[in-house]
């Protein structure tokens, strides 16, 4: 026994220990990280097992072992800290004493590898982060400079960027939150690697800041960035279906480190603006955020006055008689004055809809065929979603 403790402890890296255990004991076994991503394993690991495993990741993270009554899983576990998993391809009933108590100083070893390990990564990541936030507020004295220390990270910044932000819609759990949102950042790059050059993420208080470096000439549009943020949120959900909803700010491309700055502060207007459109799972442009750009710099009691006394009347009559005219006008609005589109949204007739508006008209007393009437009525709906979400 003391040998092969012995020989394990000389055993350098992750490879090297479970290749020691498995040559004492006969038994198949999987390393897995605090993500529940394979770290190692030995070469007889059963297909179904690991499968298995990778299903089942929100189980191990919620300390959930009734999936593997086949395994015999230990959460490797430092300091009160989680750092991952290691899984025999067995029930514990069937290991010898002397393999079990192997098992045991085995995952001791492998969470101190990984704990030092996840040491010396926060320690780069810090470094790391730290300069990006400069980047992000633009805390540096030259462009040159940083263009420069961005090298250090492979980063190319004398190209133009994109900004995109993403945040969850709703609020967690401090433990929970981070450990989703280092999932986000994974799936992030796991998506964006196949479309962009060196995609540059880091989490920023509770938000993922993701910077694309613009090789194309033309550059992409917002429009076409949007498209592309669609398609790698839809990848995202499928292959985490359980990861909470979360929203999407683009800021414009702009050609010069110094301008990275902006271009952040953009995509996180049109990451909270974009709320006021689509609470949850919503990609927002911020040249598309439009009057509500101007809107979102005005005091609430000002805008709730300004909606109050444009809509007042239509608000009243819907409240005295139970109906939505003023929902009706605020689609109708939302699809871009699209009258078949609208009543799609609404799930009624083309015909219902016009004669939805015309009401909408004698309530008012006005005709919706004057422009300055409809910039008017416009203006006052995206006031009142701004009051709706401030209260």
């Amino acid at each position: 026994m003391e040998k092969d403790k012995e020989e394990l402890w000389q055993a350098e890296d992750i490879a090297g220990k479970l290749r020691v255990v498995h040559g004492y004991t006969g038994l198949e076994m999987v390393l897995l990280d605090r993500l529940g991503d394979l770290r190692g394993a030995t070469p007889g690991v059963r297909e179904e097992s690991l499968s298995l495993l990778r299903r089942k990741r929100q189980a191990l993270q919620q300390q959930d072992f009734a999936p593997f009554t086949g395994l015999t899983v230990r959460p490797l576990v430092q300091n009160k800290q989680l750092w991952g998993w290691l899984a025999a391809d067995c029930p514990q009933a069937d290991m010898t004493e002397n393999a079990y108590c192997l098992f045991l100083e085995l995952s001791l070893q492998l969470t101190f590898l990984l704990w030092h390990e996840g040491e010396i990564n926060a320690m780069v990541r810090r470094h790391r982060e730290q300069f990006l936030y400069d980047v992000l507020y633009h805390n540096f004295a030259s462009s040159d400079e940083v263009i420069e220390m961005g090298k250090n990270w492979n980063m190319r910044l004398d190209r133009p960027h994109h900004v995109v932000v993403v945040e969850f819609d709703r609020p967690l759990q401090g433990d929970k939150q981070e450990i989703l949102l280092a999932e986000l950042d994974k799936e992030w790059t796991r998506v964006l690697s196949a479309r962009f050059v060196q995609p540059i993420l880091m989490l920023l208080r509770m938000q993922l800041v993701i910077l694309f470096e613009e090789s194309r000439t033309p550059p992409r549009s917002q429009s076409e960035l949007a498209e592309i943020m669609t398609g790698a949120m839809a990848q995202i959900k499928q292959a985490f279906p359980a990861i909470p909803p979360f929203s999407v700010g683009i800021g414009r491309l702009h050609y010069s480190v110094a301008e990275i700055c902006r271009s952040f502060q953009e995509a996180r207007q049109a990451l909270s603006l974009g709320r006021f459109r689509q609470p949850e799972n919503g990609i927002t442009c911020y040249e598309d955020l439009g009057v509500l750009k101007l809107l979102s710099h005005i005091r609430t009691e000002e805008l709730d006055d300004f909606a109050q006394e444009t809509l007042g009347t239509l608000m009243a009559y819907d409240s005295q008689n139970g109906t939505e005219l003023l929902h009706t006008l605020e689609i109708y609005f939302q699809e871009g004055e699209s009258l078949s589109q609208a009543a799609e949204k609404l799930f009624i007739h083309a015909n219902t809809m016009r004669n939805r508006l015309k009401k909408v008209e004698t309530v008012m007393g006005v005709s919706l065929n004057r422009a300055d009437l409809l910039c008017r009525l416009y203006v006052a709906c995206q006031a009142l979603r701004i009051v709706r979400h401030t209260l």
